[in-house]
């Protein structure tokens, strides 16, 4: 058996026989994602790709009282098709939280969809929720009825001889006047040096920021949902003495949802932008991508949405086809 497995095993047997000695409350988490996302690209730094598999999720918590609490767990990740090239992974879900009214705060292994699933793609790909189930480092939210303001780290390398020192910094904020709002998002990736010293490595610094402004009409017509937004993204690329770019661009965004349906639009326009875990389609200055959307499963445990794509780039157009489905369940299993 891979010592992983045994590792993770173990972690989890202690973690419940010392929770009834500490806790207030024990309970469990259950969070099942599967996937299928096929992308037929052919635009140039974009990658041509199936994605089709499951993660399951099964947690621990533990409620040392109303606000703080330890949760423990894993990710089990595996693709359809299992052959030598198909990852099998299995990361530890291990942080704690303090939540609040107005404050959420975790450190550790904490699972990516409940921090960051409203996160722009420009920004941060969703093909982390495939291959990098955690944010690994540190999360602060600060939050009431009209407003939002995330930050947060995640620790993607750690510095060794033969491995750079990698990180993302992050920003994601909505502040919501009325009818009106105002979004923030942004991340810097910062790719450091490994500790040989190397005079042919630099270090490497990407930066985005996104701001939008916008109207949400959903109570003034037959709509569920009508929001429209627009406003700037500020671009940075640097490798340190090497080169050094700044990019700026317009962003348009147009969602429109009745009952099961969603029609949703993103326009770029302005120079290309290079962000290592951003979505590869803004490596161009025009882009427009459409989504026409289907949800046939939603409640308060499960959501499963399918969703055609097509992405309008200069010399052609490309699509993509994902189904996902996403059931989580949580259980006080004892209290105090």
């Amino acid at each position: 058996m891979n010592l992983s497995y045994i590792g993770v095993t173990i972690l989890i047997f202690l973690f419940s026989c010392s929770a009834q000695v500490f806790a207030q409350e024990v309970g469990t988490k259950i969070d099942f994602f599967g996937y299928a996302d096929n992308r037929e690209y052919k635009a140039p730094h974009t990658i041509d790709k199936t994605f089709f598999g499951t993660t399951l999720s099964p947690q621990l918590y533990l409620k040392l009282d109303q606000t703080h609490q330890v949760v423990g767990g894993i990710h089990y990740n595996q693709d359809f098709g299992i052959n030598s090239e198909n990852k099998k992974k299995v990361n530890p879900i291990a942080y704690y939280n303090y939540n609040t009214e107005r404050i959420d705060f975790g450190i550790g292994f904490i699972p990516r969809h409940e921090k960051l699933k409203n996160i722009p793609l420009l920004v941060l790909s969703d093909t982390l929720h495939y291959d990098r189930p955690n944010i690994e480092g540190m999360y602060f939210n600060y939050k009431s009825q009209t407003f939002h303001q995330a930050v947060f780290i995640d620790w993607l390398s750690k510095q060794g001889t033969a491995n750079r020192e990698r990180f993302i910094v992050g920003i994601s904020g909505h502040y919501k006047f009325g009818k009106a709002y105002l979004a923030n998002d942004g991340a810097l990736y910062h790719n450091a040096l490994t500790s040989v010293e190397d005079p042919d490595v630099h270090i490497q610094d990407n930066a985005v920021l996104v701001l939008r402004l916008g109207l949400d009409f959903s109570e003034n017509t037959f709509l569920d949902s009508l929001t429209v937004d627009a406003g700037a993204v500020l671009g940075f690329d640097r490798v340190r003495t090497d080169y050094s770019n700044q990019s700026k661009a317009f962003i348009n965004n147009i969602h429109l949802g009745y009952r099961n349906f969603f029609v949703h639009n993103t326009l770029y326009l302005g120079d290309a932008i290079n962000l290592p875990y951003g979505d590869s389609f803004y490596h161009r200055d025009k882009y427009n991508r459409l989504d026409l959307g289907w949800i046939p499963f939603k409640g308060k445990h499960i959501d499963g949405k399918f969703t055609a794509s097509f992405h309008f780039r200069q010399g052609g157009v490309d699509n993509q086809q994902a189904f996902t489905l996403r059931y989580r369940f949580d259980q006080s299993l004892w209290k105090k």
